[in-house]
């Protein structure tokens, strides 16, 4: 008897189901963006670049790459919605090849994001407790929050988060999209308070100065203000300067980070119930939704902390400094010099400097909780304590959206045939694909440690870089597939033209000259080893897709046919 001829793809049917609605969607890419991106820079981006307007630069991101990149991506994913995203929509509509190799570099920022995340997320939460036991004058939450601080807490913790979120994903997504949901919706709120807390007491006349000097004592905030003065002026780095259109531009890599899985959506495209309408509502509607934050939010928080002219004309030199380095006095920003004296003194002399018993009681620099808490007036603990726990969530609910688009490419690859087919099989009870889980949670395990060696930022840039190369070939194939594959742009939702030139294409080569730029910004911030680092996942990513090409073409596989065709849903 002869051999069985084998089927095109692993199997005639995925053995996923469309579970997932709007609501849900909406949430997947809610979720993966907002993060600590956006909460970071809203206190340090303009620590690191002087000269930057922060929600300029989230404006102008989100404007010129965000959005057309969500909506070449949503029309793309209504004309073909099938598990994996990208991946089926470059290899069908530009190249086999690069569709393998633009979602193997997206895999990879997602998996090691998976790890990284697990291990920033205990920040987010460190300093969320260590508000709480400031507001509340509780030392044992204190004690808590400096346990988590070390590595001993980092690494438990970043391992149990981790493996917790990596379980719950072989129950399927019917439980993981409540756990998204609940999660998702919790951050929401998170969200919300900082807004009202910025915007109700932030920007009350000298809110910042009575918030701050009520919660340690009359005089210090002018402390701050004064010791980062007498410091700068001194060794003259004071980190002020008028606004820069360069330095704006710089800041947009960090915009960029913040703004990574807004196609998020999408890769569960064969899970979704309505995908035309799941995909507008979360992709399209969604990044506008997060724009307006991204610029809110920044906005609001360095509003809130524009130290007040009357607190720098008491500080000796201050207005001189100003006038003479031409930097208006409304660009002096006490979130700035917080971060400034603690880098230039230590934890242990700022303690000193405002009369705290311990460093403990110092408010972690690097996110905007920090900087809420001390607005709310005395008496109101209670909505100090939720808005830092909320939006201690806000991180830690990353991690189940970065694991979902992880699994879901590895299960496309697989059902492709274009990696072990083990790897397409899905759980016949919970419809879970479950070695593409075991794989990636093991990958994400393996690079937790990462922010160990200091390396968190750096793969911050790596994966902002691996992640624009992807929409780079993701909006490119959105422009060309109406004239490489006819057959799937009249599926399109706007089969349209402009002056005979399809909208679709417009919108790609928008979206792909958007990525282009940015990736040659961020490329120039990251060191020589990130782009190796880079140069060796997409060279390991070619090599994968090389081997079973050849290995399918000797086994009888029709590749051509396979790449010609959309997977069975």
């Amino acid at each position: 008897m002869g051999s069985e001829v084998p089927t095109l793809f692993v199997r005639r049917a995925s053995g996923l189901v469309r579970t997932v609605g709007p609501f849900t969607a909406f949430m997947i890419v809610f979720s993966h963006v907002v993060g600590g991106g956006v909460h970071k820079m809203a206190v340090i981006g303009i620590y690191t670049a002087p000269g930057a307007d922060i929600p300029l630069a989230f404006l102008l991101t989100g404007v010129l790459l965000a959005l057309p990149t969500a909506l070449i991506y949503t029309l793309m994913g209504a004309m073909m919605p099938r598990t994996g995203g990208d991946y089926i929509f470059i290899s069908r509509g530009m190249s086999p090849a690069m569709g393998f190799i633009a979602s193997w570099a997206f895999w990879v920022k997602e998996a090691v994001s998976y790890g990284l995340l697990s291990w920033m997320s205990v920040d987010f939460f460190a300093g969320s407790i260590t508000a709480a036991g400031i507001a509340l004058h509780d030392a044992s939450l204190l004690g808590m929050a400096k346990w988590m601080a070390t590595t001993q807490g980092h690494l438990v913790l970043a391992f149990t988060f981790a493996l917790i979120f990596g379980v719950i994903a072989y129950l399927g997504m019917r439980v993981y999209g409540w756990v998204i949901n609940v999660l998702g919706v919790i951050a929401i709120l998170g969200c919300l308070t900082n807004l009202v807390i910025l915007g109700i007491w932030g920007l009350a006349p000298m809110g910042a100065v009575r918030g701050w000097d009520s919660l340690y004592g009359a005089g210090a905030y002018e402390k701050i203000v004064s010791k980062a003065f007498e410091i700068g002026m001194a060794k003259g780095d004071l980190p002020l300067a008028p606004f820069s259109i360069a330095d704006t531009m710089n800041t947009t890599t960090g915009a960029v980070f913040a703004y990574l899985g807004i196609t998020a959506a999408v890769y569960v495209g064969g899970e979704l119930k309505t995908p035309v309408k799941s995909l507008f509502i979360a992709q399209t509607l969604g990044t506008l939704i997060i724009m307006i934050y991204y610029v809110g939010l920044p906005l609001l928080a360095y509003s809130a902390y524009v130290v007040p002219q009357d607190v720098l004309a008491k500080v000796p030199g201050a207005m001189d400094y100003l006038a003479k380095h031409n930097i208006p006095a409304d660009r002096v920003y006490f979130t700035v010099l917080y971060n400034y004296v603690l880098k230039s003194l230590g934890a242990k002399d700022v303690a000193a400097l405002i009369g705290v018993p311990d460093t403990s009681y110092l408010l972690p620099p690097g996110a905007v909780t920090s900087f809420t808490i001390p607005l709310v007036p005395r008496g109101l603990e209670w909505l100090q304590v939720i808005n830092g726990v909320f939006v201690g969530i806000v991180l830690l609910k990353d991690l189940p959206a970065f694991f979902l688009v992880a699994t879901r490419i590895v299960f496309a690859w697989a059902f492709d045939r274009f990696f072990p087919e083990m790897f397409a099989a899905v759980d016949s009870r919970f419809h879970s694909p479950y070695w593409a889980i075991t794989l990636t949670l093991i990958f994400g395990l393996l690079f937790l440690v990462l922010p160990y060696f200091g390396s968190d930022w750096a793969v911050a840039g790596v994966s902002s870089n691996l992640a624009m190369f992807t929409g780079m070939l993701g909006c490119f194939a959105g422009a060309l597939l109406p004239y490489t594959r006819r057959d799937l742009y009249e599926r399109s939702p706007i089969a349209w033209s402009i002056a005979g030139v399809p909208v679709l294409t417009i919108i790609g080569i928008w979206g792909w000259a958007a990525n282009f730029l940015f990736f040659l910004i961020s490329a120039t911030q990251v060191q020589i080893i990130g782009m190796l680092v880079i140069s060796i996942f997409l060279g390991a990513g070619s090599a994968v897709y090389i081997a079973y090409l050849a290995y399918n073409e000797k086994r009888g596989i029709d590749v051509k046919t396979i790449y010609a065709e959309l997977p069975p849903a």
